[in-house]
């Protein structure tokens, strides 16, 4: 049993923890408040500005010696910078994610941030590049992880002063001046945004927005305006939250990416959407609940706990704890934005026939190499011939699509990974046909509980769900060491065994992979002109109509994703046969991500562009870009400066991003003029 002082050490914790994850909250409720709708590159402001403070903190050389007053001068200088980041970047994100699809989808702008995120992402790495610490000539591998974005430190600039000792109290805990600065400054700016949101004419133009924008703009207010100038002050928040965060913790934020706010949107709809006071409570409470969950439990199971409860609030209560259960009507999933089901089928089906074609000859003329090359891109056009399904015809986006790959991939690990039996004989793994349906099977069983959620929740909550489940899902693995190998996963696995004999020829595993792709989009191709496809539109349109029509659209939604997920698990088994190994990262966020590229590229509800999408996407990472890295190499160019030669590799974040972005900004201005 933890003694008093311990739990009341704990408290002290989780309230400082608490009011720094408070003051991004703050920001990002002001931001969703008035779009309502999740702006996933907010992590990235928050943690890019954190970067520029360690740099200008750094270059100034500021130390806790200093006088006072220039000791305060420099720290003043250094907030108001953060604070001109933040609020520079957000305004920015508002012009190119936000104010393009206004009105027009609510799907696109959550697309948009995404893509942003990943630029936001690859500026961190080049940042990086740029830091004296960096050890060059060392290529630390395609797609940068977490781990080469900036990780600078400060000198202590704070009072390091025990207030309990200070005024004598008899306790045994610690409560340092800097903790009391943070909760002060919690307080402060959640008073402050609060007194602004209710008493000043932008405050007030910003709420009435977030409630009814057309009846605001009928009273005057000019809504595009109210936005923009929510962004900028939230990004002047996230700015102030990352300033605190940098000299509370003596770094910069070392999580980037679009996962990197979740945690903040948790605080922002525990709170609830528009409540600065609420989203200080509740990021108090969500940091208390950490330390306790770190001591009593486990480190390593506090962020899945996290995000079980960000699931469990949008679930059950949208709006937060303090709001009101005003739900809004679901809004379209598959708008004209992203669709591009309106094409003719026939020509659609020539496309189809001329890629099985080229995709069935070509192979054999080339080498081993080449072929597990070919090989993976097959793995990624059945993943996103899965997506399609489920965002181009049925209109529910999954940005945790990735789970199903992962829970197929480790489903075939398990049954078909080497077992000694009682005789000290190995035994002949399972054959391949058992563990593909198994792995479907196991997979549509997670999409069937997803499909639980699909009408409970609006589009982009459900999105943010998705999201949630994958990160979720990838730290229970990953802590889940003696069972499923940890982080490390499950490695030498056997070749795929049909009818007793071995699969090990990279010829023979491409056209396992290419009959299963062909086979998925002639059924997708069957699926869309079917009763059953055109449910699935009517329901993505108007789902009010559909039903009143006699259309199960629970029903309907439920079955897209029981296909989809199926799919992937397929898409999964494969991986780990066809590589003999699985491993948490087949879960990633980032894969999700660059599945939903694909499908986006080729126009979401095309089979055919789907299949070319992912033949771009992936023949561009694996092929194209180290092909063009060696020929540079041999010219000693250097014009990127990673390591000894140019290696455009380390742009992937950046070039992905910028393509996922500038496909929904070319459908949304293509639409525009039709």
């Amino acid at each position: 049993m933890p003694s008093f002082n311990t739990l009341l050490q704990l408290l002290v914790y989780g309230l400082s923890n608490g009011a720094v994850l408070a003051l991004n909250a703050i920001g990002m409720t002001v931001v969703y408040g008035a779009v309502r709708t999740l702006n996933l590159a907010h992590g990235d402001v928050f943690a890019l500005t954190s970067v520029v403070i360690t740099t200008v903190i750094t270059s100034l050389g500021v130390q806790q010696g200093w006088p006072p007053a220039m000791l305060i001068g420099a720290l003043a200088l250094t907030l108001g910078a953060a604070m001109l980041v933040g609020a520079g970047l957000n305004a920015a994100i508002e012009q190119v994610a936000f104010k393009p699809f206004r009105s027009r989808s609510r799907l696109a702008p959550l697309i948009a941030t995404l893509g942003t995120s990943f630029i936001l992402f690859q500026i961190a790495i080049f940042w990086r590049f740029a830091l004296p610490t960096w050890i060059r000539g060392v290529h630390h591998g395609e797609g940068a992880p977490t781990d080469q974005v900036p990780r600078e430190g400060i000198p202590e600039l704070l009072p390091d002063v025990d207030l309990i000792k200070a005024i004598g109290l008899p306790l045994d805990v610690v409560f340092r001046f800097d903790d009391l600065l943070v909760l002060l400054l919690a307080g402060i700016c959640a008073l402050g945004v609060s007194v602004f949101l209710n008493h000043t004419r932008t405050g007030r133009a910003i709420r009435a927005c977030s409630q009814d924008p057309v009846l605001a703009q009928l009273c005057g207010v000019n809504p595009d305006s109210a936005i923009q100038r929510a962004f900028v002050f939230g990004g002047a928040l996230a700015g102030v939250a990352a300033f605190v965060f940098t000299l509370y913790y003596g770094r910069s934020f070392g999580s980037h990416g679009a996962e990197s706010g979740l945690l903040a949107f948790t605080a922002a709809i525990l709170g609830g959407i528009g409540n600065p006071i609420g989203a200080l409570m509740s990021g108090l409470i969500l940091g208390v609940f950490a330390a306790f969950s770190d001591y009593f439990l486990a480190a390593q199971w506090t962020p899945a706990l996290l995000q079980l409860l960000l699931i469990s609030l949008l679930l059950l209560r949208p709006t937060g704890l303090t709001g009101h259960n005003d739900i809004e009507e679901a809004s379209l999933a598959r708008d004209s934005v992203l669709s591009t089901l309106g094409q003719s089928l026939r020509q659609n089906n020539r496309l189809i026939w001329g890629l099985i074609a080229i995709a069935l000859i070509l192979p054999v003329m080339l080498s081993p190499y080449t072929q597990v090359l070919l090989t993976g891109i097959g793995i990624f056009v059945l993943l996103a011939l899965g997506l399609n399904i489920q965002l181009g015809v049925a209109g529910v986006l999954d940005l945790g699509y990735a789970v199903s790959y992962g829970i197929g991939s480790y489903v075939a690990a398990i049954i078909t990974r080497p077992v000694i039996g009682a005789d000290g004989v190995w035994q002949q793994p399972a054959d391949f046909i058992a563990v593909l349906l198994l792995s479907a099977l196991i997979s549509g069983l997670f999409g069937a509980f997803k499909g639980a959620f699909a009408l409970r929740l609006r589009s982009d909550h459900l999105a943010v769900i998705t999201v949630a489940l994958a990160l979720l899902a990838k730290q229970a693995i990953s802590n889940t060491n003696p069972v499923l190998g940890g982080i490390q996963g499950i490695a030498a696995l056997p070749p795929p065994h049909l009818f007793a004999l071995p699969i090990t020829r990279p010829l023979a595993q491409y056209y396992l992979v290419f009959a299963l792709c062909v086979g998925v989009a002639l059924l997708s191709q069957r699926l869309i002109r079917s009763r059953i496809g055109r449910a699935w539109l009517a329901s993505s349109e108007d789902e009010t109509a559909a039903a009143s029509c006699g259309i199960d659209v629970a029903r309907y939604k439920t079955l897209a994703l029981i296909i989809s997920c199926a799919v992937a698990g397929m898409a999964g088994a494969l991986h780990a046969s066809l590589f003999a190994y699985t491993a948490p990262q087949t879960m990633d966020f980032r894969l999700s991500a660059m599945i939903l590229a694909m499908v986006i590229l080729g126009g979401a509800g095309n089979v055919s562009g789907a299949a070319m999408g992912a033949i771009l996407i992936v023949g561009y990472s694996q092929i194209l870009i180290p092909r063009l890295t060696e020929f540079l190499s041999q010219f000693q160019l250097n014009v990127f400066n990673f390591g000894q030669t140019s290696d455009l590799r380390e742009m992937s974040y950046f070039n992905f991003g910028l393509a996922l972005y500038l496909t929904v900004l070319f459908r949304a201005r293509r639409r525009g003029t039709e």
